[in-house]
């Protein structure tokens, strides 16, 4: 049987091979995480504030499709994904110092709309058409420790972010608001505004570490993120400018089905075709990338001896691999109290 396989054309074998493998999709699990593009990128991001509290809220929509992707203990293929959410957020400023950084602390809160996701979805040998919906609490994210420190003209900024497994998970649900894992943030940050011309230059360079999902046993790997706004400000109340990030998976995803679907390519791998080479590439580690880049603008006109700030913007992304790849757009209002 192998002789009479290794004189076909290698694509026939590469098809044939490819039916023998279990269902599994090559990319990092959900095909997000707990990054999401657009929350670390702003207008003054690592600005020195006054003492006090503060509110924002985004508004935030993102359509983005992957050819493949796990769904807790699902597979989809063509996934098609639409999401409407909001995250409040609210932070404190307090009015003593670390170290020579202002010391502050703060809370974001995701309630999602509606998620709204569609494709082929497998489970286990049976496969069909299939979409769901879900809305409700996601996943809830603390920074108890924020350190702002201030040189003229720059600001530096060290945040340590909690993102907790709050939001609403089933595992054999094909759409979920949760990961099911715990991640921690380590983010710092600079941001220069010239204090006549308005030039604004403003990047933060973030390592995001991640649990298991004890439902899935499925290990997500470290993350690195940069994230940057280059803006012009022309008045206390407009400013312009675009904003962008840049985003990296540092090591493989690790879980019993990957190497499930290892041990079963290398063993097709045995059988060679008849110019010797292997019959399926290795697996990887699934390890995500992307970038993105879009416009950014604000409003910022006063309510009495209030000034609320009305912000836009959005990301196109590109370059991505073994994640959602789309369009987010997002409206935000800030004040403070």
């Amino acid at each position: 049987m192998f002789q009479t396989l290794s004189s076909r054309p290698r694509p026939a074998l590469a098809a044939l091979a490819l039916a023998l493998v279990p269902a599994c999709a090559p990319a990092t699990e959900g095909g997000t995480s707990h990054y999401f593009p657009g929350a670390y990128n702003d207008f003054f991001m690592n600005k020195q504030m006054d003492p006090g509290v503060y509110f924002r809220d985004d508004l935030v929509y993102y359509g983005g499709r992957l050819p493949d992707v796990t769904l807790g203990r699902n597979t989809a293929v063509n996934a098609d994904l639409d999401m409407w959410l909001t995250i409040a957020k609210v932070g404190w400023v307090s009015d003593f110092e670390i170290l020579g950084a202002r010391y502050g602390a703060s809370l974001f809160m995701p309630i999602v709309f509606d998620a709204h996701l569609r494709g082929t979805v497998e489970t286990g040998p049976r496969q069909g058409s299939g979409s769901g919906n879900e809305g409700g609490m996601g996943d809830m994210g603390v920074s108890p420790l924020s350190l702002v420190w201030k040189w003229e003209d720059f600001n530096v900024k060290l945040d340590e972010f909690i993102i907790m497994p709050t939001g609403f998970y089933n595992p054999d649900q094909i759409v979920n608001l949760g990961k099911n894992y715990w991640s921690f943030d380590s983010v710092l940050g600079l941001t220069w505004v010239h204090p006549t011309r308005g030039h604004e230059i403003s990047f933060n360079v973030g390592f995001l570490s991640n649990t298991k999902n004890d439902a899935t046993q499925y290990q997500s790997g470290d993350e690195f993120h940069l994230d940057y706004t280059v803006a012009q400000h022309f008045s206390e109340e407009f400013g312009i400018g675009v904003t962008g990030f840049y985003f990296s998976q540092l090591s493989n995803d690790k879980s019993p089905m990957l190497n499930q679907l290892s041990q079963v390519v290398n063993s097709l791998n045995q059988v060679r075709d008849a110019t010797g080479q292997p019959l399926l590439p290795q697996i990887g580690g699934f390890q995500g990338e992307a970038s993105g880049i879009g416009p950014i603008v604000r409003y910022s006109p006063k309510f009495g001896d209030k000034q609320v700030h009305f912000i836009g913007k959005w990301i196109h992304e590109y370059d991505v691999q073994h994640r959602f790849e789309g369009n987010l757009g997002m409206v935000s209002v800030a004040l403070n109290f």
